[in-house]
């Protein structure tokens, strides 16, 4: 992977992560040893029409009708984490992908270290299938992501996309 600096996910932290302070301040701080953390939004109650467009590419998975029911009218908090540290990544393709494979981990919670994110905050999830976080995998997936969730605020999007071309 190429040590480029425009490098960014889409974070979203999902109902049982959003409603809980503490929790999402605990995730907060550690995605902050990565990135910074560019314009928040809290407590943003979730569309179905949004959640619908989100998660579109995974419409024939087994699990699409069950999380867009999940996150549909449900708060969410949401944000940009833009990377702010330069690492050897030879084994990673993107800052996304370094993110879920060692900060974050993976959704399916029995895949997750004891290091991760996920597994650090499981005794918050409300059942077993919350895996609390979404991150894009790469800068090309946040920046359609930005462009759903900041579909109001074009200059957060103007803003991604000159960095994401550059």
């Amino acid at each position: 992977m190429s040590q480029e600096q425009g490098e960014f996910v889409f974070v979203m932290l999902k109902p049982a992560a959003a409603k809980d302070t503490a929790l999402s301040k605990f995730i907060e701080n550690k995605l902050k040893d990565y990135g910074d953390i560019k314009h928040v939004r809290t407590n943003i109650l979730v569309s179905k029409e949004k959640i619908l467009k989100h998660y579109k590419s995974s419409n024939l998975s087994f699990w699409y009708p069950i999380i867009t029911n999940y996150l549909s009218n449900k708060s969410v908090e949401y944000f940009v984490l833009e990377k702010n540290f330069i690492y050897d990544g030879s084994d990673y393709r993107s800052f996304g992908e370094f993110l879920k494979t060692q900060v974050i981990g993976s959704a399916n919670i029995f895949k997750t270290k004891k290091n991760h994110l996920r597994r650090l905050a499981l005794k918050k999830a409300t059942f077993l299938f919350d895996n609390l976080i979404h991150c894009s995998d790469d800068t090309k997936e946040a920046l359609g992501e930005i462009r759903i969730w900041y579909d109001d605020e074009p200059m957060v999007i103007a803003e991604f996309e000159s960095k994401g071309s550059a």
